[in-house]
């Protein structure tokens, strides 16, 4: 988990970082003495969560969370706005920024880290992948972006899950890399050198042996409604718009991997029925010295001709059969096969 911690006062925006980073290896924080900072610290270090103070010169807390929202690096999991004051419709104001919780100062450094504990323990017991990664094979997913941030985002937010990732930076490479691993899940981009993404998930749709890979468009914030369709037409399973939410690209991806899943296992067993022989198989070959005709009254290799000239009168009867042989009377004994 990444933890921004953004606070004018340099002294307390360093020691809650320094605080926060003895909780593990699972958590890395940086600190940031302004907006303008954070935003700089945030192109190389997308925060998973964000502590910040409410009133800070040129750009307050709630401004700084609103822009990023909309970063390109990737909007944060979480935001914590800490005030010294319970202003009226502060809570609305901070709902429609996407603040999670507010605290009110004075808030000591253990509680901060008791808040970071528990989003960290509830980011890992909603890891499905980890339980999977334990059992066999984790889930590999191919990223086919030609932006090396946005592939940097989705490699670490994959990583943290639990997933295996492949790269790919053009149209070309994507169908390489896709033909040669065959990853279980598609994270694709649509505006990519060489080949673009409707061009690549065309090739995918036709090939045998890709079609069945389920594919989530990456694409920007503002896309044309046709474009949605066309997309869709194509064989798109899913769309998602940039800048990324975390919570909600994760729950896609887990969701096309569980319907992945069950597609392939029923495909396995439809595999394996028809490559089974049929248990009443012994029962329908020919015995030697029983005449016996197929579904269509011809006679079956090694049958005698005189039993030709009694078959007619079983033609235009009701129901496929097969003569095994007549009775002593010249009665036929025959056996519905349906």
């Amino acid at each position: 988990m990444r933890v921004l911690i953004v606070d004018d006062h340099p002294n307390t925006a360093t020691m809650l970082a320094r605080a926060v980073a003895q909780l593990g290896k699972q958590v890395e924080a940086r600190s940031a003495t302004s907006g303008r900072e954070a935003l700089k610290v945030a192109d190389d270090f997308a925060a998973d969560l964000l502590i910040t103070d409410m009133i800070m010169p040129e750009m307050n807390g709630l401004e700084l969370a609103e822009k990023l929202q909309n970063h390109p690096g990737g909007r944060p999991a979480h935001v914590i706005l800490i005030t010294a004051y319970d202003v009226p419709g502060l809570k609305e104001t901070a709902r429609r920024a996407k603040v999670d919780e507010i605290l009110l100062k004075p808030v000591r450094p253990e509680r901060i880290c008791q808040i970071v504990e528990n989003l960290l323990g509830e980011w890992n017991r909603s890891r499905p992948a980890a339980a999977q990664q334990a059992a066999g094979r984790p889930h590999r997913i191919l990223v086919a972006d030609d932006r090396p941030d946005n592939v940097t985002l989705l490699s670490r937010y994959l990583e943290n899950e639990g997933y295996e990732y492949i790269a790919a930076a053009d149209g070309v490479e994507a169908l390489e890399q896709a033909r040669r691993s065959h990853p279980d899940l598609v994270l694709l981009d649509v505006n990519m050198p060489k080949k673009d993404g409707f061009a690549v998930l065309e090739e995918m749709r036709a090939d045998a042996d890709l079609r069945h890979i389920p594919v989530i468009i990456l694409t920007a914030a503002r896309i044309d409604p046709s474009d949605v369709q066309a997309g869709f037409h194509l064989g798109a399973d899913d769309y998602v718009t940039k800048p990324f939410d975390r919570r909600e690209l994760m729950a896609r991806i887990r969701t096309k991997l569980r319907v992945k899943e069950s597609s392939d296992h029923a495909r396995s067993h439809r595999h394996f029925d028809r490559a089974r022989p049929h248990r009443n198989a012994s029962r329908q070959r020919p015995q030697p010295g029983r005449p016996e005709t197929g579904r269509r009254g011809g006679l079956l290799p090694g049958f005698s001709k005189q039993f030709a000239a009694r078959l007619p009168r079983l033609r235009g009867t009701p129901g496929p059969r097969a003569v095994q042989g007549f009775s002593g009377k010249g009665q036929p004994l025959e056996r519905r096969v349906y």
